[in-house]
């Protein structure tokens, strides 16, 4: 298996997740109470108040801290900034697992610094272990949450949009999706010439990985629909039977889903690899001028489908400016405000269905798996342990 010249990067990854799983940051921080409900309530986070209302408030905390999942929080910030004067926005732009890490030793040590949080679920382990821990609250106003299309209205924190690992593939070279069915990855003709992120440094990698495992049947169904005949298996099911051999095909291990599109997606190219990435990397398109095209139409399943969400972190300092900047970043009651805009972009499906975006098809086309937090938070050490075993 081939890793762009690095060593494996899954230390990062699974440092705040053994600290988890070790049951390090086990315990709620007592000042919270065991849940933080009545934090939230004296918030009073089950309200629904008008932009008026916590703008008037927020203008007497002065900030909101953000911390994000996003790089695109700086078009935020300025979005922000110019609708509501006196307000500052102080915008993190980390990766998920640098959230959770960060988060999790903050509210353990009282530090009580961020105000809303933008993320991803990262293997479950937000809402299996922050939620149900107090250290992360939903903030659903009406007008906002019942604007959603399900399932997304009935998720228990707003989701912001969806994305979801896609196979891009060259465009100046093929016309078409040059593979439709998972299991054409494993065929000799795409040995070395498969990019992937190495899933012990990408929760979504993973994420991919274990839908597969979760979904094994359909993947079952899915080789004898390509091959006509019946898988044999020599791992546990047909979710695990894939992900071997497709390490067995030497797919190059990359840092990030930006080095995924851009090197199959460079032009000149006359034999080009493909590779799995985030959907939203789409926009590279226009914006870096690359030859790359995604397949909405893998067999059995195109990817899981994976929510952004955004959070009010436990004992927010500014809890009407983070109102008001949640409100902000779902595009307000109608979708259409400035705030959700930097989201809105080709390979992003927002969850309201009234907001006209990019992509060729719409959210409830696309054939994916649902998000299945706990079966992915109960099975990411096992998942870790298999990926280990067959690297080398």
């Amino acid at each position: 298996m081939r890793r762009d010249g690095r060593a494996a990067r899954w230390l990062s990854l699974f440092v705040c997740f053994s600290i988890m799983l070790a049951g390090c940051v086990g315990k709620a921080n007592p000042a919270a109470g065991p849940d933080g409900s009545s934090w939230a309530e004296e918030a009073d986070l089950n309200k629904t108040e008008t932009v008026d209302e916590l703008y008037e408030q927020a203008k007497k905390e002065g900030k909101v801290v953000v911390y994000s999942q996003s790089s695109r929080i700086k078009d935020v910030k300025a979005s922000f900034e110019a609708q509501y004067p006196g307000i500052t926005v102080e915008g993190f732009d980390m990766s998920t697992n640098e959230i959770v890490e960060k988060l999790v030793r903050e509210q353990e040590a009282g530090v009580f610094n961020a105000d809303v949080i933008f993320i991803k679920d990262a293997l479950g382990v937000v809402s299996s272990d922050l939620v149900n821990r107090g250290i992360l609250h939903s903030y659903k106003p009406t007008d906002i949450a019942d604007s959603l299309m399900e399932p997304y209205k009935s998720l228990p924190a707003l989701a912001a949009y969806v994305s979801i690992r896609a196979v891009f593939y060259n465009s100046d070279v093929y016309d078409a999706p040059p593979v439709t069915n998972w299991w054409q990855l494993t065929e000799p003709q795409w040995k070395t010439k498969v990019l992937i992120n190495d899933p012990l440094d990408s929760s979504d990698m993973m994420e991919l990985f274990l839908a597969m495992v979760r979904n094994a049947d359909e993947m079952e169904k899915a080789y004898k629909e390509l091959y006509g005949k019946d898988l044999e298996l020599t791992e546990e099911n047909a979710g695990y039977e894939f992900i071997a051999r497709l390490m067995k095909n030497d797919p190059v291990l990359v840092k990030s889903s930006d080095a995924v599109v851009e090197n199959v997606g460079e032009k000149g190219q006359s034999n080009p690899p493909v590779g799995i990435g985030a959907s939203s990397k789409l926009r590279n398109i226009e914006q870096k001028g690359l030859s790359i095209n995604a397949s909405f139409d893998m067999n059995p399943k195109v990817s899981v489908l994976g929510p952004t969400y955004i959070y009010m972190a436990n004992k927010a300092p500014n809890t009407a400016a983070g109102k008001l900047m949640i409100r902000w970043m779902m595009g307000e009651a109608d979708g259409l405000g400035e705030g959700l805009r930097p989201y809105n972009v080709l390979g992003s499906w927002v969850t309201n269905p009234e907001v006209p975006h990019k992509n060729p098809i719409n959210l409830d086309e696309i054939n994916g798996w649902p998000y299945d937090a706990e079966f992915f938070y109960k099975n990411t050490v096992k998942f870790r342990e298999f990926w280990i075993k067959h690297i080398n």
